[in-house]
């Protein structure tokens, strides 16, 4: 189901939605710009199905024929763009699909609106085709646009295209849906969403993974290696780094979530609010051995680390070096 009073924050965008359905003055194109993650898609459906509502009201009714068969996946006035090439969106996607098809009024309702998802991947070729559509469309014509970049756009479209950036959702209000809507236990969700940074679907994705369970115990392993001090044993973690290579950005992102509860625990102690608050106890165990200098190496380390793998400088010998130096940095 597609409901308005289902989306979770984005007041203002909704509220823009809704005035357009009542004052019946909506814009012939939209930009609808956020991370993977954050909904577009969903709020591109919901809201061309609030525009084609027989009801017309500022929310949509589930019950008349446009709304069933939206949720059916199968309404004729609302075409979802798909990309026949790998490439991306191409011009004959653009022609074929929107511009030649938008030329045939709507088959019953009182709009043709078109969803371009990964509409920032278009080639420079279908963005000039679709610009002439965007420029003179027919009065019943939309073009709802998804993109994760808009600077990706051509000035000319982004001058014709009303355009909705989705901000981050606040830490609590993402832990408040994950508790409530989603029964999930609170220091699970406060995990959840703070590691999500405001992007409420990657919560929820991270929420049923058990890929990231595994990670996150990893990356405690490797911190309690690295607490013991061990300069031997620190060198055998570097094969848990090499195993998440090719998703080192969340492991290091999560590591430096654990490093921050250990810094907030060395400050003030008990009553601090953890990320990883399941595993306080460790945490206070580990704050109380580790030095501030110790744990800054680490993570200035981690910083280096990032920008030599852009590079493309050996990996396991960067992380080698990093845990090293963090290790000795109290020999200093």
């Amino acid at each position: 189901m597609y409901r308005l009073d289902e989306i979770i924050g984005y007041e203002q965008i909704i509220s823009h939605f809704q005035n357009a359905r009542k004052m019946k003055k909506n814009s012939h194109a939209y930009i609808i710009e956020g991370e993977t993650g954050m909904g577009k898609l969903r709020l591109a459906r919901t809201f061309a199905k609030l525009m084609q509502c027989e009801e017309q009201g500022i929310e949509v009714c589930d019950a008349c024929q446009s709304c069933k068969l939206l949720d059916a996946g199968n309404h004729p006035d609302i075409i979802e763009v798909a990309q026949t090439k790998k490439t991306g969106l191409g011009v004959d996607d653009i022609r074929d699909q929107i511009n030649k098809d938008m030329a045939v009024k709507p088959y019953r309702y009182p709009y043709k609106i078109y969803i371009v998802d990964n509409a920032d991947q278009m080639t420079v070729q279908a963005q000039n085709a679709l610009l002439k559509t965007i420029e003179e469309p027919p009065p019943y014509g939309m073009i709802i646009l998804l993109a994760s970049n808009s600077y990706q756009f051509l000035p000319t479209i982004l001058s014709r295209c009303v355009v909705m950036k989705l901000n981050p959702l606040p830490e609590s209000r993402i832990e408040e849906y994950l508790v409530e809507e989603k029964h999930i236990p609170d220091y699970q969700a406060a995990l959840y969403a703070a590691f999500a940074q405001g992007n409420l679907g990657m919560a929820m994705k991270l929420s049923e993974s058990t890929d990231f369970s595994v990670m996150r115990e990893n990356m405690i392993k490797v911190m309690e290696v690295f607490t013991a001090g061990d300069k031997i044993d620190i060198l055998d973690t570097v094969e848990i780094f090499e195993a998440y290579q090719d998703s080192k950005e969340m492991f290091f992102e999560l590591l430096l979530t654990w490093l921050r509860d250990v810094l907030v625990l060395k400050k003030l102690g008990g009553p601090a609010r953890l990320i990883h608050r399941d595993k306080r106890n460790l945490l206070l165990k580990q704050a109380s051995i580790l030095s501030y200098n110790r744990v800054g190496t680490l993570i200035d380390g981690l910083e280096k680390v990032k920008l030599q793998a852009r590079r493309h400088v050996n990996y396991p010998l960067s992380v080698e070096m990093m845990l090293v130096n963090a290790i000795n940095s109290d020999d200093d």
